[in-house]
């Protein structure tokens, strides 16, 4: 295999994903943002970008760059290209991943942390019969300024 047959092999690699990404969006965009929804039967997704479902556009941005990830290494692998490129570029493409899940497992740790304290505040009010205090905001007092 010769680099030239290489780089029409990535070009065709490439033109091929961005049509199966485009007719999948095409076909989301039709079934979810013009689909014909009522009040009876309202779009899950409304309030979603373009009404599509969650997470559609990040996902497809990662799994695109996976795919194109995997075609540099087979190139380096085959063609020994040598110059250092693809330690740089690889090294954006695990910080880019490590970003995303890590702000997406702190977010979800967040908010499960926020749901099982409501829960527990809610059993200490059922089992106690007390009434637990709001918070009053005590930030907001002149006093509260450090």
């Amino acid at each position: 295999m010769n680099k030239e047959f290489f780089s029409i092999l990535v070009v065709c690699a490439f033109i091929l994903w961005m049509t199966g990404v485009v007719i999948l969006f095409v076909i989301l965009l039709k079934k979810y943002t013009f689909g014909k929804w009522d009040a009876a039967h309202p779009n899950p997704h409304f309030g979603e970008t373009m009404a599509i479902p969650r997470g559609f556009f990040r996902s497809t941005l990662t799994l695109s760059l996976l795919f194109f990830m995997i075609l540099f290494y087979v190139g380096d692998f085959y063609f020994d290209f040598g110059s250092g490129k693809l330690n740089e570029i690889t090294t954006a493409f695990e910080m880019m991943l490590t970003f995303y899940f890590g702000a997406k497992v702190m977010h979800h740790l967040a908010s499960n942390d926020k749901n099982k304290t409501k829960a527990l505040v809610e059993e200490l009010k059922a089992d106690n019969e007390v009434a637990i205090p709001e918070n009053k905001g005590d930030f907001n007092d002149n006093e509260a300024v450090g």
